[in-house]
């Protein structure tokens, strides 16, 4: 399959447009806690539904991106990642606009199923369209979107805070908004190149309809040989990261106020500022992730992440120790977590089976971050040491794991699949027969 080489404009351009899962995402996450408080006196929602409505959102992104990335591999990119944008428009119009419980539960579900779907789709979208040189930094340039995200979603909550379910319904809208923008962009972008290819060359050579279904895009591949290493050592790697990240993200007033006897303001103070330095330093994890150093940065955001959970571990939880592990944990884990993690994925898996891969990895990071949170509270009130100590341990294995395995990793699948395809076409150039005019 001949094509017409992509400009380094327009690579770009796909690139912002597929990432928006990430923006999206990071919103949806950001606004919900706010927009669920501000609707709790109007809709007389109650504790336990307030809960439900989180749960919702959180299981649902998980069962999406298990779901999403298996029908990336199975019927395009393109399709799923339009579908997509549908339902996490929909289910936003929903949070909008339904004034009921049952509605409000609709919409989590289907905002939640939509961008865990569309997260290993789109991540799959851009890896394959970049040239190798730039792959890794527009991997990277996703997570900058993420932080984006949440900047502005936060930034709307500081600002609609007082305005009841006028508020919510700005902060939903938001996400609304944003989606039917990118869902029409998203038209433009054309179906992967390499997805095709590979869809085809596996087609060819399958002695049936239902052997074409299966062989590389079967998830049991993912459990054998010469897979199963980065896919094991992946998940346990972004699940025990995704712990002290999810901790961190929604327990970190809870612990400001109820532990350390600090204030929320205070709270969301030094969350502003993370955030805003967080931003930058992905933009710096860009320019270095694609070089020779990138395992070099690796291991000293590895160190931070570890000392960050150390700190209130043996100096106890204070407005001060958790200042310190806050700015901690945003450096360590810009170089040693999500952004990284999101790389090596994209990096380790063939074609038709990198969507699922990536899926796979985020459903397991989060329904293992739903169980902990159900016993955070908990674990805070009997003492807060054992889960900083969990947490350092997670961290400790974790980054310990993941430099054993990726830094003698020198060679990529995605690297070996384009110079395959090339070689292919020069094959085919050559065996052409030459016309004579004569």
């Amino acid at each position: 399959m001949s094509t017409k080489p992509m400009s380094t404009r327009k690579m770009w351009w796909i690139a912002l447009i597929s990432g928006m899962a990430s923006y999206i995402d990071a919103a949806a996450m950001t606004s919900s806690g706010t927009a669920l408080v501000l609707l709790k006196d109007t809709l007389a929602l109650t504790p336990e539904m307030i809960g439900v409505l989180s749960s919702a959102l959180t299981f649902s992104v998980a069962i999406g991106a298990l779901f999403g990335g298996r029908l990336g591999d199975l019927l395009g990119r393109k399709s799923v990642f339009i579908a997509t944008m549908v339902m996490i428009a929909a289910g936003s119009a929903m949070l909008v606009f339904v004034e009921v419980f049952p509605g409000l539960l609709a919409g989590m579900i289907l905002v939640g199923l939509g961008a865990g779907a569309d997260l290993p789709v789109s991540l799959a979208t851009i890896s394959e369209m970049a040239k190798a040189g730039l792959r890794s930094s527009m991997i990277g340039f996703t997570h900058f979107l993420w932080k984006i995200g949440s900047m502005v979603a936060l930034g709307i909550a500081t600002i609609v805070g007082s305005m009841g379910q006028l508020g919510a319904q700005i902060l939903f809208g938001h996400i609304l908004v944003v989606t039917l923008l990118t869902l029409v962009a998203r038209f433009a972008v054309p179906e992967s190149t390499l997805w095709l290819e590979q869809r085809e060359a596996e087609k060819a050579g399958a002695t049936s309809r239902s052997d074409a279904a299966l062989g590389w895009t079967t998830l049991k591949t993912l459990l054998k040989a010469p897979f199963a290493k980065y896919f094991i050592v992946l998940a346990i790697f972004y699940t025990l990261m995704n712990l002290g990240s999810n901790t961190v993200g929604q327990y970190g007033a809870y612990m400001y106020t109820e532990v350390a006897g600090s204030s929320v303001q205070v709270y969301s103070t030094v969350k502003l500022i993370t955030m805003f330095l967080g931003a930058i330093l992905v933009l710096l994890f860009m320019r270095v992730v694609g070089t020779r150093w990138r395992m070099t940065w690796f291991v000293g955001g590895a160190i931070c992440t570890i000392t960050a959970m150390c700190v209130p571990l043996f100096l106890g939880v204070t407005e001060g120790t958790l200042n310190v592990m806050m700015f901690l944990w945003l450096i360590g884990t810009v170089f040693a977590g999500e952004g990284i993690m999101k790389i090596w994925t994209q990096e380790s898996f063939p074609t038709l089976l990198r969507s699922s891969a990536q899926g796979a990895i985020i459903a397991i990071a989060r329904f293992g971050s739903s169980a902990l949170v159900l016993v955070t509270p908990v674990v805070l009130a009997t003492g807060p040491g054992a889960l900083f100590g969990f947490l350092t341990g997670s961290c400790l294995v974790a980054v310990v794991l993941a430099f054993v395995v990726f830094s003698r990793q020198r060679t990529t699948v995605i690297d070996q699949e384009e110079a395959d395809a090339a070689a292919a076409q020069d094959a085919a150039v050559d065996a052409a027969p030459v016309r004579v005019q004569g």
